[in-house]
């Protein structure tokens, strides 16, 4: 394990804190510790699934990330950190945050990405941030991470935008007046398609919710996901999400996940009949809808097993008072016909100095300024 250390002298107008912070960069770092650390930091934070301890311990049983962990620390009190996989490609180094920057072994997709931060510290988000441009990294990829970092980054280097999507989300508050009937806040033709569909499944019994609650129940419940979101891809001719390294590393984050009540496997069935599984984390007071399996193959006429299943998912999380049921990252129809509000998400690579990326970057800036004058 090494360790360093250096300072930095600023803190923005307002602060109230002491404007000495110190970046603490640690690479092998002692795991068992960094677990406690992390989680008394998580007590004090506003973070996301995927930067909690029970997603960043999973990557790390798995082998998924070679760790760089990057702190940042007031007289000694942790009040941010962030944790990279770290590449040495050639004579530089790459670095990706939360994640390898491999599609094969990126297949547990991160969203809601960043530094967990201490609430009562907010100035140590920005001084984090800053630390990146002085890890020594070549390229450094920044996946699912807010589009209000993009300025800040956009002064230590080059910046490749590689997508930006919404993460619609929809307010349970609402639902809870509507006596948890989410249709009732839809469009005019989802409520009809909804509702229909619901009459539908009913035919083959009442609907019910059920969630696993021991991690034996989750796996088998995983496991009949995990098929029927392979039949579902195969009918539209591709392979889906579900690979080996993507369920062996689920399944570790179920057995950790379950018995805290931060990962959900939820069973829905019309009788005995099953509609489809609906695998979500749960995050403070915010939800997230993260993989399923729908039982297409047995549907009947006018159901549409998927509209159904998340229906009630929030239905359930609405009576439980949670306030957000965020389907993550993309728009795709449904996710835009439940959601009221969204929030973007950019995947972004930062080159710095005369990278061959960053070089590259401004190479195609100056060619599409060109062209821009010509046209005027």
């Amino acid at each position: 394990m090494t360790r360093g250390t250096f300072d930095f002298k600023r803190s923005p107008s307002g602060s109230d804190h002491d404007p000495a912070l110190t970046v603490v960069v640690e690479d092998d770092p002692d795991i068992a510790a960094l677990g406690e650390e992390w989680q008394a930091l998580e007590a004090r934070a506003d973070g996301s699934f995927f930067t909690s301890w029970t997603w960043i311990a999973a990557l790390l049983a798995n082998g998924l990330v070679h760790p760089l962990v990057v702190r940042v620390e007031a007289a000694g009190r942790l009040v941010a950190i962030g944790i990279f996989h770290r590449r040495a490609r050639g004579f530089s180094r790459s670095l990706s945050l939360t994640s390898v920057d491999d599609p094969e072994y990126d297949a547990p997709y991160v969203e809601h990405n960043g530094p967990l931060v201490d609430r009562d510290y907010p100035e140590a988000s920005g001084i984090w941030w800053q630390a990146i441009g002085r890890l020594g990294a070549s390229v450094v990829y920044l996946p699912g991470i807010a589009p209000e970092a993009l300025p800040g980054l956009r002064r230590l280097g080059t910046v490749l935008v590689e997508r930006q999507q919404p993460a619609p989300r929809r307010s349970l508050a609402p639902v809870r007046a509507c006596g948890g009937d989410v249709t009732a806040l839809m469009s005019p033709n989802s409520r009809r398609q909804i509702r229909r569909a619901i009459r539908a499944c009913e035919q083959s019994g009442p609907l019910t919710l059920d969630r696993a609650t021991t991690p034996d129940d989750a796996r088998l419940a995983f496991a009949r996901m995990a098929e029927l979101h392979r039949a579902g891809w195969r009918r539209r001719g591709q392979a889906g999400s579900m690979s080996p390294l993507f369920c062996r590393f689920h399944l570790d984050v179920l057995a950790r996940g379950v018995a805290a009540g931060t990962a959900d496997l939820l069973t829905v069935r019309a009788g005995d009949r099953l509609i489809g599984h609906l695998y979500n984390f749960r995050y403070g007071r915010t939800v997230s809808a993260y993989q399923s399996g729908f039982a297409y193959d047995t549907a009947l006429p006018h159901e549409k097993p998927g509209l159904v299943c998340h229906a009630l998912a929030i239905r359930h999380y609405a009576e439980q008072g949670l306030e957000i049921y965020d389907f993550l990252a993309g728009a795709a129809r449904y996710k835009t016909s439940f959601a009221d509000h969204a929030r973007d998400l950019v995947w972004l690579r930062l080159a710095m100095g005369h990278a061959p990326l960053a070089l590259m970057i401004r190479a195609r800036a100056r060619v599409a300024a060109y062209r821009d004058r010509r046209d005027i």
